[in-house]
C-alpha cells in the first residue's frame, strides 16, 4: 500500500461517496474505485459494503479507516516537529578545549550560550590540541578549540588572533629590555607546554626558523606552573599576550618579540562534512558573536 491509497479511502469515507471524494481529489471517480478494488485486493478484505446505496464500512474498513488517520496525522505532524526542533534547540554539543584556551576564552562562551540555550548539555573534554584535532576528525567531539594551524582534513575558521611575548624572571640579564627577537633566546633553557598542544608545535617552529633547537627544561600542560617556573629562574617561556595580563604577584616580565612576528590564531574547528546539531550550529553563531564580530 501506498499513502495515497490511504488517503484516497480516508476520503472516501469521510465525503460520504465516490463521487464527492473524486472532486476533492481532483481525480476521476473511475480512478478512485479502481484504487479501493486494488487495496482490497492486496490485503485480501473487503472494505465496503456494497449491499446499500449509502457508505457503509466493514468491520476491516473500520479498523483500517482508524488506522489510516492515525498514519495520516503523524505523517502530517512531521513538519510542524521538524519546525519545534529548530525553534527549541536541545541535545549535547562536545566540546574539545586546551587547558589554556579553556581558561581564557570558554568561559564566556559557555556562559552566554547556557543562557540563551538552557536545554543544551555542553559536555567538554580538556586535552592538547593535537589530541583534539584526532578526537572531531574521528568524531568523538562535535567541535573544537586549537590554535592553527590545525589539520587541512577539518573544516577551520579562525576567531581570534593574539602575538607573543617572552617571559622572564624580574632578576633574569633580559629582564630590563623591553622586547626582543627570537634568535637573542638560543642559548636560553626555555619551559614550553606538553608535546601534546599546538603551541609546543608552533614555538618550535618558530625557534626553528630563527636557525635554533630550543633547549627545552620543562614541559607542563599547565599555564601557571609554566610561569611559576619562569619566575623561580628555571627557565624562560614564550606565551600568548592575553596569558600576561594574569601575571599577578609573580617576580615575571613579559618582553615583546620584535622578529620574528609570531602570532597565535586561535580558531574552531569541526569534522568536515559531518552533520551539524541545531545546538550545534547556534553553539558556533554564539562563538562567532562574541569573537569574530
Amino acid at each position: 500500500m501506498q499513502l495515497r491509497s490511504l488517503e484516497v479511502f480516508v476520503t472516501v469515507v469521510e465525503k460520504n461517496g465516490f463521487t464527492k471524494a473524486a472532486e476533492a481529489l481532483y481525480v476521476g471517480q473511475p480512478a478512485l474505485s479502481k484504487t479501493i478494488q486494488k487495496m482490497e485486493h492486496e490485503l485480501n478484505v473487503t472494505l465496503f459494503d456494497r449491499s446499500s446505496k449509502k457508505i457503509l464500512l466493514t468491520d476491516e474498513g473500520k479498523v483500517l479507516y482508524e488506522k489510516s488517520k492515525e498514519i495520516l496525522a503523524k505523517i502530517n505532524s512531521i513538519p510542524d516537529s521538524l519546525h519545534q526542533l529548530s525553534e527549541v534547540i536541545s541535545g549535547e554539543v562536545r566540546v574539545g578545549i586546551p587547558q589554556i584556551i579553556g581558561s581564557v576564552f570558554f568561559p564566556k562562551v559557555a556562559y552566554t550560550f547556557l543562557k540563551k540555550y538552557p536545554n543544551v548539555t555542553l559536555s567538554t573534554k580538556e586535552k592538547g590540541g593535537i589530541i583534539i584535532e584526532k578526537l572531531v576528525d574521528h568524531g568523538e567531539l562535535d567541535i573544537g578549540f586549537v590554535v592553527f594551524p590545525a589539520s587541512n582534513t577539518l573544516e577551520s575558521e579562525t576567531i581570534y588572533k593574539d602575538k607573543f611575548n617572552v617571559c622572564v624572571s624580574a632578576n633574569h640579564h633580559l629582564a630590563n629590555e623591553t622586547e626582543v627577537c627570537l634568535e637573542q633566546l638560543k642559548d636560553e633553557k626555555f619551559i614550553l607546554f606538553d608535546k601534546s598542544f599546538a603551541l609546543y608545535r608552533l614555538i618550535n617552529s618558530y625557534c626553528f626558523e630563527s636557525g635554533f633547537s630550543p633547549n627545552v627544561a620543562f614541559q607542563s600542560t599547565q599555564w601557571d606552573l609554566v610561569l611559576e617556573l619562569v619566575s623561580a629562574q628555571l627557565g624562560i617561556a614564550i606565551i600568548p599576550e592575553k596569558l600576561t595580563n594574569k601575571l599577578n604577584d609573580i617576580n615575571i616580565k613579559a618582553l615583546s618579540i620584535k622578529h620574528p612576528e609570531m602570532v597565535w590564531n586561535i580558531g574552531i574547528i569541526t569534522k568536515k562534512n559531518a552533520y551539524k546539531s541545531y545546538a550545534l550550529k547556534k553553539f558556533i553563531e554564539v562563538v562567532k558573536e562574541i569573537y569574530v564580530t
